[in-house]
């Protein structure tokens, strides 16, 4: 690399340089001062949280750009290796240490943090709503009420109802009465096959459907 390339280069290192001195002096000074919340040092969060700022505001107002937040990664590999090999309190795993270091790793890798973060609470909005839909119907979001008489086939009949979750019960009256009159339209004396699904919409609504086929 040529010393011209060096010189473009200068401030970001020194954003580096400078993200990785606050964050070890930070460190030290939690370590000698006996800095211990909930069973662990706070250099678990200040310090890699510490070096991620000064080494992004030195890049920002330098470097003119962001330098990745390699300061805050070394800082929180440096005190969580020195937390291990030298305790001066051992870690007592708990509610808050957990916290903590979460905080730590959020600070060292914000992007994965984020995006794993993100992709859980996704996905267990959506165990949420499955759960209650599935808790609402009894189980597959599909209860089946056959009864006769039975005969020949004409169509099939449908009935939809949407309303509070409280009211299930008559919101699948309401469906199945729906159906029932969709049927007497096609000419229809009864209906069989009847299923009724109930889906979740948006947490704070459910939709009822009734279906089946119409006779004559």
């Amino acid at each position: 690399m040529r010393v011209s390339e060096l010189r473009s280069y200068r401030w970001a290192i020194l954003a580096v340089l400078a993200g990785l001195a606050a964050g070890l002096a930070s460190a030290a000074v939690s370590v000698k001062l006996e800095l211990i919340i909930f069973g662990f040092n706070i250099m678990y969060i200040v310090s890699p949280l510490l070096a991620g700022f000064m080494e992004s505001y030195v890049a920002g107002r330098k470097y003119g750009a962001s330098t990745g937040a390699l300061s805050a990664i070394l800082v929180f590999f440096a005190v969580n290796i020195y937390g291990w090999l030298f305790p001066a309190e051992p870690i007592q795993w708990n509610v808050f240490t957990v916290g903590g270091l979460l905080m730590a790793f959020q600070a060292a890798f914000p992007t994965t943090v984020n995006f794993i973060l993100a992709a859980a609470i996704t996905y267990a909005l959506g165990l949420l709503g499955k759960g209650l839909g599935d808790r609402l119907s009894g189980g597959d979001g599909t209860v089946a009420l056959e009864y006769g008489p039975h005969g020949v086939g004409i169509g099939i009949a449908a009935g939809e109802a949407v309303g509070d979750p409280g009211d299930l019960d008559g919101l699948r009256r309401l469906a199945v009465e729906r159906m029932l009159s969709d049927a007497e339209s096609m000419g229809g004396r009864g209906v069989v096959d009847i299923e009724v699904k109930v889906t979740v919409i948006g947490g704070e609504l459910v939709a009822v459907t009734a279906t089946g086929t119409a006779i004559e």
